[in-house]
């Protein structure tokens, strides 16, 4: 039988469906009174009075309608007429612990123990609970964490489950039989309590527990049914609510919901993608329990419903929650925040860069009419598909605004830099606000040169190296904020286009000496300070016309400073040896003298007697200079022995006969690169300038020993 045919039955007024009704719910409202504040010899009457109240209004309860809500309704209203002066001083449970937890429940206001009582006890959630009180989810919602924070207990969840379980092992004293009886006075706050149990009470009391007993006899299958009936009802409304939190959402958004096409196509997380997976995967896991057993834990159920709904909440939503509790002087909370903000944000973005794509065409035309005038461009935006209308009005809302790069020429939804985002800036910890610079100010790089002014990207670059020192987060953004970071300190001091940094005489622009010896004059631990501070100590030896340091630098060798700075290790930072700006990838510049070293000690090990155990896990890098070292100190057979011995079919005598020495110096390249160390085989690039060879290739043999495949020398070799 579903819930909806039992509700029917008892909504109907069949006395045999309410009792049974009764026998289930009679129970938990005595402990509601209980818990309440009523005096226990009170607790009886007040549950008679709810059920009788309740049968008596069935006729007018429409369909839709929750009976177990309604039940609760009635009775706060029965408890509004009871004294609690009795109950106050009334000793309920053996043990002190729970005694002291319920009379400092019992003692909280109504409006906020009401709630709270309602979700500990009855595993109620704040849908039903809002409609109990008349009051919002909002107001549910404050109030049940509001009495959390005053009751401070660390052991407050163990507290309760054990007083819980104490409330359970309470005798009744309901009698279901006075129900239909003809209605009693009602209770009234000015009533006067019996003081002592009359030979009449003691009658209806052992007639109670008779009831009890035959209750324990006769099989309860009718109330299995009506509580797994009550639990596929509760997840239909779940589904209800969920539908309309996203509805609701995306309305606001101006966006309609993607479909599983639309991620695959655009190959991006879509808003409320991974929400509905997330909550359909659980509806569904929750189907089966009340399949396999007949119940659900509606509080469990509720957490992880509150946890996925979270998921979906918008960036405005989230930054009007921190403007009302700044975390200004909160590192740990700001940067949690920054994390959820920043994955909403991004997720969005996405979205409204699929909205934009679909219209690329009538986009690109709509502002090349403008001459790229984005106000012009949004006062047209009535005359537009409504899908692109709706989008253009909701990101307004979350901060994102149509953005014209000129460099691009297109539109990107990008972060707005205004009143709204100074609120949420001023109310976040100062040392996440290179989040935010990145948000408002990009692009920072446009070849050739900078977007913004030389200072102002000094600015930006030190707003963002203050985040990624004290930043814990490992998300895209964070690895974007890197990226951004590298190649912005890359460009000011010159990166791939040196000559823009040098003025007529051969010298760095004053300008530029400026802006680095601001940076060098960073605080201590700055990566970007401690890299200026060698670049400027070579070029002042050479007055400011040249730096062996900076001409090695690329930006991976920043981002390994910021690692050795974030390790409290930014002492052993050099731009020498072998370099691995990502996983998998390894990068040697010259001149190199580390390396050279290096190349030279693993020669003379090896060459003594070939022994391949010596080159096990050697970089490949060090191998192919081990090769032309070789090369210089005319030993052949050493050469031979680096190759492959599945691939070279050419037997040592035949290749030491037929060599011939290279005239080959790979220490006047610019760099070595290797890309394969995560795979069994890959290339060496051998690097001048713009140009890369990559004829070189190497194979990982059984015995973990880098091996060369083959050698095919380009003419920059020779240049």
């Amino acid at each position: 039988m579903t819930e909806f045919e039992w509700m029917q039955k008892v909504k109907a007024g069949e006395k045999d469906a309410f009792e049974k009704w009764m026998d289930i719910y009679s129970g938990d409202i005595e402990r509601f009174a209980i818990q309440y504040g009523c005096a226990s010899k009170q607790v009886g009457d007040v549950a008679e009075e709810t059920f009788r109240k309740l049968h008596n209004q069935l006729d007018s309860i429409a369909n839709e309608e929750s009976l177990v809500c309604i039940l609760y309704k009635y009775a706060l209203k029965s408890l509004a007429y009871v004294q609690q002066t009795e109950s106050q001083n009334e000793t309920l449970f053996p043990f002190e612990e729970d005694q002291e937890l319920h009379d400092r429940i019992v003692k909280i206001e109504t409006v906020k123990k009401v709630p709270f009582i309602l979700s500990h006890f009855h595993m109620l959630d704040d849908l039903e609970i809002a409609a109990i009180m008349d009051t919002s989810l909002e107001e549910v919602r404050q109030a049940i964490t509001a009495v959390s924070s005053q009751l401070e207990d660390a052991q407050l969840e163990k507290r309760l489950e054990f007083l819980n379980k104490s409330y359970r092992r309470m005798k009744s004293s309901f009698r279901k039989e006075q129900v239909f009886a003809k209605p009693q006075k009602e209770l009234r706050a000015t009533e006067k309590v019996k003081q002592s149990i009359s030979k009449k009470t003691m009658i209806s009391w052992v007639a109670g527990i008779l009831v009890l007993l035959s209750l324990l006899i006769v099989p309860v299958v009718t109330g299995e049914e009506f509580k797994k009936a009550s639990a596929e009802k509760y997840i239909e409304r779940l589904k209800s609510s969920f539908e309309n939190e996203i509805d609701s959402r995306h309305i606001e958004l101006g966006l309609t919901e993607s479909t599983e096409k639309d991620e695959i196509e655009f190959n991006m997380m879509l808003y409320g993608n991974k929400a509905r997976v997330d909550f359909e995967a659980m509806t569904t896991r929750y189907e089966r329990v009340i399949t396999e057993t007949g119940i659900l834990n509606k509080k469990k159920v509720s957490e992880e419903y509150k946890k996925i709904i979270k998921t979906v909440e918008l960036p405005s939503e989230m930054a009007e929650r921190l403007v009302k509790n700044p975390l200004t002087n909160d590192r740990v909370n700001s940067e949690e925040f920054m994390k959820g903000y920043l994955e909403q944000y991004d997720i969005l973005q996405q979205s409204y860069y699929m909205i934009f794509f679909k219209h690329e065409q009538l986009i690109r035309d709509a502002i090349d009419n403008e001459g790229g005038d984005v106000e012009k461009f949004m006062k047209e935006r009535d005359s537009y598909p409504k899908d692109l209308k709706n989008a253009l009005d909701g990101m307004i809302k979350q901060n994102i605004y149509p953005t014209y790069i000129k460099e691009w020429g297109s539109i990107i939804p990008s972060y707005g830099k205004n009143d709204f985002n100074a609120n949420i800036r001023s109310s976040i910890h100062e040392d996440f606000g290179g989040f935010f610079t990145m948000l408002e100010s990009a692009p920072f790089v446009s070849y050739p040169g900078l977007v913004h002014s030389l200072e102002d990207s000094v600015n930006f670059l030190m707003e963002m190296e203050k985040t990624l020192l004290a930043t814990t987060l490992g998300n895209e953004k964070t690895e974007m904020l890197s990226w951004i970071y590298n190649e912005l300190f890359y460009v000011i001091v010159g990166g791939m286009e040196p000559n823009r940094i040098f003025g007529t005489n051969g010298k760095v622009k004053k300008e530029y000496q400026a802006a680095w010896e601001r940076i060098a004059s960073a605080d201590e631990g700055s990566p970007t300070a401690f890299i200026m501070q060698i670049v400027i100590s070579e070029m002042e030896a050479t007055d400011w016309t040249g730096s062996k340091s900076l001409n090695r630098l690329e930006t991976y060798d920043v981002d390994q400073a910021l690692k050795l700075a974030k390790a409290g290790e930014l002492e052993t930072f050099g731009i020498s040896g072998i370099m691995q700006p990502e996983a998998g990838m390894e990068v040697v510049t010259f001149p190199n003298s580390d390396f050279e070293n290096k190349v030279q000690e693993t020669y003379r090990s090896f060459s003594l007697n070939h022994d391949l155990a010596i080159l096990k896990e050697v970089s490949p890098l060090v191998i192919i200079g081990v090769y032309f070292y070789a090369n210089d100190q005319a030993d052949p057979e050493t050469m031979w022995h680096l190759y492959s011995k599945t691939k070279n079919v050419v037997k040592l005598e035949e290749y030491v006969n037929g060599w011939s020495q290279l005239d080959v110096d790979i220490y006047s390249l610019d760099s070595l690169q290797f890309g394969g160390s995560e795979e069994r085989e890959d290339s060496i690039g051998f690097q001048r300038g713009n140009s890369l060879s990559v004829s070189t290739k190497m194979a990982l043999n059984e015995d973990f020993v880098w091996e060369i495949e083959r050698i095919i020398l380009d003419p920059m070799f020779f240049e």
